[in-house]
């Protein structure tokens, strides 16, 4: 195995999602080297570090950026909504329009960080500390459509159900998790037509963003979470139809996918708070 370093793990992830330049949800706060051991957790905190320091990792790695300097630029992903709706043939102009109104309060709101708190505590332990949000959200977004994809095109009259059922079926982290995939809005016996997963984009698009899609071809939405509010306002309208797969379970598949390639590499991973089971 070949020395690895923070950089080297961020490096991995962004080949692996095809990003050139690091987002703005990660970072890397305390840079580490000769990297053997790692402790990765959907979220990590300052007990966390404590913990890693006196088990004898040499690495801790975070999913989510709270707490982090990545608070202050995570709300810039957001706009990825555009790139993913733009592909699904939503006209570029309406796709920003759906973002705009919510990545302003995301950019005022990072203004109200506590920007410090963990990775300030890693760098008082000298704990190497990182995290990677979007790559492997990213991943996750890919291994998904390509699920759905394929039941599509073995089966074009697949129901809403059936595709639910078919992500719950392929995932071993849904079936790991204790919530399960939920048709949020729509007739379960209705064909899925033409479904769009929208997800590695910081957060969910709410109702504007489904909408969109909605507007323009896609039948089919595929969150990982949505807000009630935002749920009520597409309940509503009556259009489309919603499938919400589970944020913890979701984001776990795009990190195994990721934590698998570590362990091919030779390092040692221990997960924690969140991360299901890999095998």
């Amino acid at each position: 195995m070949s020395a690895i370093t923070t950089d080297t793990l961020m490096q991995i992830a962004l080949d692996m999602a095809g990003m050139e330049s690091i987002p703005g949800d990660c970072g890397i706060f305390v840079p580490g080297e000769r990297i053997q051991r790692i402790l990765v957790g959907l979220d990590i905190d300052t007990g966390d570090l404590l913990l890693a320091k006196q088990l004898g990792y040499d690495c801790v790695l975070a999913h989510h950026f709270r707490g982090t300097e990545a608070e202050l630029t995570g709300w810039q992903v957001y706009q990825r909504h555009i790139d993913l709706m733009v592909a699904a043939g939503v006209p570029r102009m309406v796709a920003e329009e759906a973002v705009y109104e919510r990545l302003d309060l995301l950019r005022v709101a990072a203004h109200a960080a506590n920007y410090d708190r963990v990775s300030g505590a890693a760098r008082l332990l000298g704990m190497p500390f990182l995290n990677i949000h979007s790559p492997l959200d990213e991943l996750g977004r890919a291994a998904m459509q390509r699920a759905v994809d394929e039941l599509l095109r073995t089966n074009p009259q697949a129901t809403v159900a059936e595709v639910a059922a078919h992500l719950s079926a392929t995932f071993k982290e849904f079936q790991a998790a204790r919530t399960r995939v939920a048709i949020r809005l729509g007739d379960p016996d209705a064909p899925a037509g033409r479904v769009v997963v929208a997800h590695g984009a910081l957060t969910n698009g709410g109702a504007a963003v489904a909408r969109a899609y909605f507007e323009h071809g896609v039948d089919t939405v595929i969150y990982i979470h949505i807000a009630p509010q935002e749920l009520v306002k597409l309940q509503n309208e009556a259009r489309g139809n919603l499938i919400v797969t589970g944020h913890i379970a979701s984001d776990a598949i795009g990190i195994n996918i990721y934590l698998d390639e570590l362990e091919r590499r030779g390092l040692h991973i221990t997960t924690l708070n969140g991360i299901v089971p890999r095998r």
